[in-house]
């Protein structure tokens, strides 16, 4: 007879044992909307309670998966009569128990190597969308894919119920290794809801739409939060304890918002908006912190969060105003451009701003990009376009990853917030390609102004 402490060592003994295998677990969402973790691997000494587990979370998750579908959608599977079948008392055979788990194993696994874009009907961005879609081809074929077998587009309207079947359809019909999109806020929903339901691997292209329960969806997008790191950390290093921020009234402050959320900045953020259109409203907004700025003892900052024009526009009020106080200006993206420092001008001498750009010789060679002289300026209609082509460069070499390797579905999510961008040297090669959020690690960059251009520091 087996005492317990027998007991004991016979199940260290066999969890240790290889034919064990590799984990094959899942996370399901159980009825009650919580996350579990489901072990599917055949050949087990807990495969027994493994196998009843299994059947008590699994396939509600896969039954609606497939609910979006038509009943002549639903009727082209297999396997959705095969798993109504199954009962509890089935897992007490040896046989059926390993049946019923390589089973539902095989069923979160199967692919295609092709991928899914779900988009929305065309509309005023669709110049956007087409760049981003051309470089996903371009990174395809790169490694030796044809795009237009490899790339499933469907359109759908901008509501949930439709982009949820157009899901599913991708998933289930075409049994695509990844889905792609999120542009629309009920998209982004969507996809992650059917990427838990059905344990596929998902990229969400939005800044902001929230990532579902499981670790199957991700972002790549350009993270603002990082600049918004980057740019706090610089004025914290420049002792600013006092910053004015002036912006268009239609201006996007997501970036300024997150900074102002960064927990202990130790920075006091006072700010104006102005028309654009309105010289005197500029003038106004302007002239109006002027006192407040006068009066902040210590270094102070001027954030302005608009193009280079009125960079210079607002810099050129303030310095005239306040002639021999010491100011930092700094700012955004938007300042990039060769006419932010030509001609010369001393005021802005020392202006910080943050980019996820550095120079444009170092962008991935797939991306063509006119240089002058100088490797931190290209032409206008270049720099309105690589900012696209770098999201899509990113999807496309992300899709790739998904579909080369002889993982199954479910482990693609793992694979891709389990390495470091090696595989893509553009991107921060130390850094894992998703971090803890999986959110996509993405490049940032701090420049000042010298003399008649800008430095990378």
């Amino acid at each position: 007879m087996i005492n317990t402490w027998q007991k004991t060592l016979l199940a260290l003994t066999l969890s240790g044992c290889s034919f064990i295998g590799p984990d094959r677990g899942v996370d399901v969402m159980t009825k009650s909307n919580t996350l579990e973790r489901v072990d599917l691997t055949p050949r087990h000494y807990r495969a027994l309670e493994h196998c009843e587990h299994a059947l008590q979370t699994v396939p509600h998750n896969l039954f609606a998966s497939v609910q979006p579908l038509s009943v002549d959608q639903r009727a082209k599977l297999k396997w959705p009569a095969r798993v109504a079948s199954y009962k509890l008392k089935d897992c007490e055979s040896f046989r059926m128990r390993g049946e019923i788990l390589e089973h539902l194993e095989d069923i979160y696994a199967s692919k295609s190597q092709r991928i899914g874009v779900l988009l929305p009907p065309v509309s005023g961005n669709e110049s956007a969308i087409q760049t981003i879609l051309d470089q996903m081809r371009v990174e395809l074929t790169r490694a030796g894919f044809n795009p237009e077998k490899s790339m499933i587009i469907r359109r759908t309207n901008k509501n949930y119920d439709d982009a949820l079947r157009a899901s599913a359809e991708l998933v289930h019909l075409d049994r695509v290794a990844m889905l792609i999109g999120g542009l629309h806020q009920s998209h982004a929903s969507a996809i992650s809801r059917m990427a838990d339901q059905s344990q596929t691997p998902a990229l969400i292209v939005n800044s902001d739409a929230a990532l579902g329960k499981t670790a199957q969806t991700m972002r790549v997008y350009p993270p603002l939060k990082r600049l918004a790191l980057r740019l706090t950390e610089t004025l914290k290093s420049q002792n600013v304890r006092n910053a004015i921020v002036f912006y268009p009234s239609n201006a996007n402050l997501e970036l300024y918002h997150l900074m102002k959320a960064i927990a202990g900045s130790g920075i006091s953020y006072s700010e104006a908006t102005y028309n654009p259109e309105n010289p005197q409203s500029i003038l106004s907004a302007v002239k109006g912190q002027t006192f407040r700025l006068a009066g902040i003892q210590g270094l102070p900052a001027v954030l302005i969060f608009d193009n280079f024009r009125m960079v210079r526009h607002i810099v050129n009020i303030v310095s005239t105003s306040l002639p021999a106080k010491q100011i930092l200006f700094a700012g955004n993206q938007q300042w990039r451009s060769p006419a932010l420092v030509l001609p010369r001008d001393e005021a802005i001498q020392g202006a910080l701003f943050v980019d996820f750009i550095g120079s444009y010789r170092n962008l991935p060679d797939t991306i063509e990009t006119p240089v002058s002289d100088n490797d931190y300026f290209t032409t206008a209609q270049a720099a309105s376009r690589i900012d696209y082509q770098i999201i899509g460069h990113r999807l496309g070499t992300l899709a790739t990853e998904a579909v080369r390797f002889g993982l199954s579905r479910h482990e693609i999510a793992q694979r891709l917030q389990s390495i470091n961008n090696k595989w893509d040297t553009y991107f921060p090669s130390r850094d894992p390609a998703f971090d803890a959020q999986r959110e996509s690690s993405w490049p940032v960059f701090l420049f000042k102004v010298m003399d008649d251009t800008i430095k990378e520091i």
